[in-house]
């Protein structure tokens, strides 16, 4: 065999050239279609390409050299020919070399695949950004777009919200105005409902018209009423917020069904001390507050110029009507009514008839009641028993010296009345015991019930008079008991 670098015969089986040292290859790969063929080929078997190799080459050159030798010979190519295979190898000389496939050429092979897997890289770099670049235009398309499309949705709200806005202001309802203007001017986010809304009209060509109402919401945490002003500009409304007014732990209630008021007294516009106000008039109860718990009613003045809130409260408890309307019935306002703004809302408490305001022979009335409450209350208990008798029964005493028959009022205790290191003497019958006193005080018990109770006070002595009565010895005659039922009457 032939080495493929040096074209030295190489004895056969050799790895390596004897002549240089070229490693020694059996194969080569076409430079054309790549497939792999004997290393001394000339030509390509699977392409028919020239195969330019260093085995070739040396095989050719050989067989070049020899051919003038054959040519002298006689028998050689003729020059013709021989010059046609000169250029021949010129041409395959010029052509770019096939290198021989052996074991070192892996790092050849590497580098081809670096530089092929350069390029697929480059190849893929340049497709990506290629990708990139078209969809960052479509991406900037559709911001384009949907932005267009919002601007088109917010001018299109808006011309609704005009739209509405005019419609209201074309119907001359002032809640339905405050309504649409709130609305068009983003004040509705809060979720507040429409109280009430009333015109005041310009008292001079250079005062425009304006429009005071009231919102109000039941918010879990902070209930609230909102009091706006809307000015007339040009051909609309100036909104501005006037005041807003928190209620803790309030149930907010505006409307005239509540209040049991007519529409022609709440809301409206009133002149007071020559300026022109919005007054209204809403509920606020205790929340969760029904029948016998604590109400209110509360009366407004707005004064928009000064933004001037003036309120007067009439608190009491809740009670029904027989129409089945709930209302608070109240002594007089909490506030001292002072102030040309308060004298004209307790005026306004009389179109109000969630408000049943007390006369002075009611006060009267419940001022004894009160009285006495608490003074059987200081009386209560076992320890107040003899006075408590002895309150109860100060005209059955009296009854009793002149000889009536008295039902005697008796009160009935869980508890011993006395001590028994007191008791001076004891009766006892079938149901009763009967208890005196060193103090004179008469003490029975029901066996029965095993209630004790005060019988008598400023006794001498006692004796039994049956199994349901007893007697009794006073400094003014004897008194028989009816144990049973709390009967006295002078005995011979």
């Amino acid at each position: 065999m032939k080495c493929q670098h040096c074209g030295h015969e190489v004895p056969e089986g050799s790895s390596f050239c004897n002549h240089c040292g070229y490693r020694m290859s059996t194969t080569v790969t076409c430079s054309y279609c790549h497939k792999t063929m004997p290393a001394s080929s000339v030509f390509c078997p699977h392409c028919g390409k020239a195969i330019d190799n260093a085995m070739s080459v040396a095989q050719k050159s050989v067989t070049e050299a020899a051919a003038p030798a054959a040519a002298t010979a006689g028998n050689g190519p003729d020059p013709e020919k021989a010059t046609d295979a000169q250029r021949a190898a010129q041409r395959r000389a010029a052509a770019k070399p096939v290198k021989p496939v052996t074991a070192d050429d892996d790092d050849d092979d590497d580098d081809d695949d670096d530089d092929d897997n350069g390029q697929e890289g480059r190849s893929n770099f340049n497709r990506n950004l290629i990708i990139g670049i078209v969809l960052a235009a479509v991406l900037i398309g559709l911001l384009s777009m949907l932005k267009h499309c919002n601007s088109q949705a917010n001018d299109d709200l808006k011309a609704r919200g005009d739209s509405v806005a005019a419609m209201a202001d074309n119907s001359q309802d002032e809640a339905a105005i405050l309504g649409a203007e709130l609305s068009r001017n983003n004040f509705t986010e809060d979720g507040a409902s429409i109280g009430g809304a009333v015109k005041l009209h310009g008292t001079d060509p250079d005062t425009p018209d304006r429009i005071l109402g009231v919102t109000y919401k039941n918010d879990a945490d902070r209930p609230f009423i909102k009091i706006y002003q809307l000015t007339r500009d040009g051909g609309g409304w100036k909104t501005e917020l006037g005041q807003t007014k928190y209620l803790d732990g309030r149930n907010i209630i505006m409307d005239n069904s509540s209040l049991i008021a007519a529409a022609m007294y709440v809301p409206r516009a009133v002149t007071v001390d020559g300026k022109q106000c919005l007054y209204f008039a809403f509920l606020n109860h205790l929340k969760g507050a029904g029948e016998g718990n604590t109400g209110r009613v509360t009366l407004a003045l707005y004064e928009p110029e000064g933004k001037k809130l003036t309120t007067l409260n009439y608190d009491g408890p809740i009670r029904s009507r027989s129409d089945g309307h709930q209302y608070v019935y109240s002594r007089g306002p909490l506030e001292s009514v002072s102030g040309s703004e308060r004298n004209f809302l307790q005026q306004e408490a009389v179109h109000i008839s969630a408000i049943r305001v007390a006369t002075p022979e009611e006060i009267e009335a419940e001022e004894e009641a009160k009285a006495k409450e608490e003074e059987e209350k200081a009386l209560a208990g076992e320890e107040n028993a003899d006075t408590k008798w002895d309150h109860d029964n100060a005209e059955n005493m009296d009854k009793l010296k002149e000889g009536e028959d008295v039902q005697m009022k008796s009160t009935q205790y869980d508890k011993p009345l006395f001590k028994m290191d007191e008791i001076k003497e004891k009766v006892e019958t079938s149901k009763y015991l009967v208890f005196l006193d060193k103090k004179g005080m008469v003490y029975g018990f029901n066996k029965d019930s095993r209630k004790y109770f005060t019988i008598y006070s400023s006794a001498q002595g006692i004796s039994k008079n049956g199994e349901t009565s007893v007697l009794i010895k006073t400094a003014n005659g004897n008194i028989n008991y009816d144990l049973v039922h709390d009967k006295a009457k002078a005995a011979n």
